[in-house]
């Protein structure tokens, strides 16, 4: 399978909008859709009749769009490829809505943090159909990127570490997904692109170790620079240590680590003696984050919190894996950000996956179905 002349992009956010113009700069036709409550920034896509694309690739880029509408139901009837790209809380929304569209032959890629894939396939598991359709996902998006204005974007390509993986394993869409985005390689299954959340791994801890500094402060918090001390270094690296236990007991061969990812990303120049002499050396370091009293409603906690680390339990309960630094983490930003985290976040009782043990969760990822 070639990639397709033509595409529909499901969103409208950064990682919606730098998909569509690597698809458009590959010569693909491609159509935008998000859902009306984010016309005004699909309205300014088809004003425009593109998206203008600032980055290290390119200098400034007008990558021109087919078209661009809040009536995705319609745009996705016989696309070819439907690239979704949301946050993880809009996995169900789109989900919903593709399960009663799909018909045979259609691909459908998630890019962004993992879970699309099993929401997607659960979803019609429990609509009773089964197209003959070809699902898969990235762990993350194949950019750093950001809305800067109407129809602009900022975005940097990553140097590599972007997983993709099928549902089920191995078929033609993961090659497809490689040749838009040659930096992208295959993973295991999907439960590898699921657990290699990088936001889930370094966002939380610095954040909840530093409540302090983030809610009391105005203005902008250097949260991997000044936020990152050698103590909170190794809550992120306790947090890695649980993924990558979970890894392996899901019997995922790759052993790489967080801070192998920063390296491989492009984020940092090599792998220092410790995590926090990786992150001070990365361009991280630098990045900040806005303090003051409404800091906890951002997505570091409001996503990533429920949609990655309650998840990450779910599994280890499941696989009988200790998880005591996620576990602290949902419970600690729930006390924060007054939310119960841990009640409201995704689990595998989502995925119709609850009690069916190691070898079910990796059947249930090897077919695509269970």
């Amino acid at each position: 399978m070639s990639i397709p002349q033509s595409a529909v992009v499901l969103g409208s956010g950064a990682g919606a909008l730098s998909c569509a113009v690597e698809l458009s700069l590959a010569g693909v036709s491609v159509t935008l859709a998000d859902f009306p409550k984010f016309a005004a920034g699909v309205q300014a896509v088809a004003h425009e009749g593109g998206i203008r694309l600032r980055c290290p690739w390119h200098g400034e880029t007008r990558a021109p769009v087919a078209g661009a509408t809040t009536d995705p139901k319609s745009a996705v009837a016989d696309a070819p490829l439907i690239v979704v790209s949301v946050p993880a809380f809009g996995h169900q929304v789109f989900a919903d809505l593709l399960a009663g569209t799909l018909t045979d032959g259609q691909s459908v890629l998630w890019v962004g943090e993992g879970g699309g894939a099993l929401t997607l396939a659960a979803t019609l598991r429990r609509a009773g159909r089964r197209p003959s359709v070809d699902i898969a996902e990235t762990n993350s998006l194949p950019y750093g990127a950001r809305v800067r204005g109407p129809a602009l974007i900022t975005a940097s390509r990553k140097a590599g570490g972007t997983r993709v993986a099928g549902l089920p394993v191995n078929n033609k869409l993961v090659d497809v997904a490689c040749e838009i985005w040659p930096w992208l390689s295959p993973a295991e299954n999907v439960w590898e692109t699921t657990l290699l959340n990088f936001n889930a791994i370094d966002h939380v801890p610095p954040i909840i170790c530093n409540l302090g500094a983030i809610e009391g402060r105005t203005g902008a918090f250097l949260l991997w620079g000044e936020g990152a001390t050698p103590a909170v270094s190794r809550v992120i690296e306790k947090v890695d240590d649980e993924i990558l236990a979970l890894r392996g007991a899901l019997g995922l061969t790759d052993t790489a680590g967080y801070a192998d990812y920063l390296v491989e990303q492009g984020f940092a120049p090599k792998r220092e003696a410790t995590l926090h002499a990786t992150l001070q050396a990365s361009s991280f370091s630098g990045s900040t984050f806005p303090c003051g009293p409404g800091a906890l409603s951002s997505r570091y906690l409001t996503e990533d919190v429920p949609y990655a680390l309650v998840l990450m339990a779910s599994l280890g309960d499941e696989l009988g894996v200790a998880t005591p630094t996620i576990d602290s983490l949902i419970h600690l930003a729930g006390i924060a950000a007054e939310t119960d985290f841990a009640a409201g976040g995704r689990t595998l009782a989502d995925f119709d996956l609850a009690g069916v043990g190691r070898d079910g969760l990796i059947a249930a990822v090897r077919e695509g179905q269970w």
